[in-house]
């Protein structure tokens, strides 16, 4: 049980890891560089349509999805974390050895 929670945190890590790298990707169209990988848009978009779709997101220009996402995915971790205390400890051995 624990080392599936641990895969859990794992996933949502990458997940993090891709929202920041999809948010960098946002900015450099400001600079007429266009470039979103598809598979970056298959994980992000249902995401973001969930989030768009419960609550608005935008002020003026900017739009708050990723932050939005990024607050309910570390919510979602501190819920694992205190889910077992054994946890922490296995998943900080997997984060080395993976090298994250």
């Amino acid at each position: 049980m624990v080392t599936l929670l641990a895969a859990m945190l794992i996933f949502l890590d990458m997940i993090i890891y891709i929202i920041f790298f999809d948010v960098i990707l946002s900015w450099l169209q400001l600079f007429g560089i266009r470039f979103r990988p598809r598979f970056i848009a298959a994980i992000i978009d249902p995401l973001y349509g969930f989030v768009k779709s419960v609550i608005p997101t935008t002020i003026g220009p900017i739009e708050l999805v990723p932050i939005v996402v990024l607050f309910v995915i570390i919510f979602l971790q501190w819920l694992l974390f205190s889910l077992s205390p054994d946890l922490q400890q296995l998943y900080h051995d997997l984060r080395t050895s993976v090298g994250m």
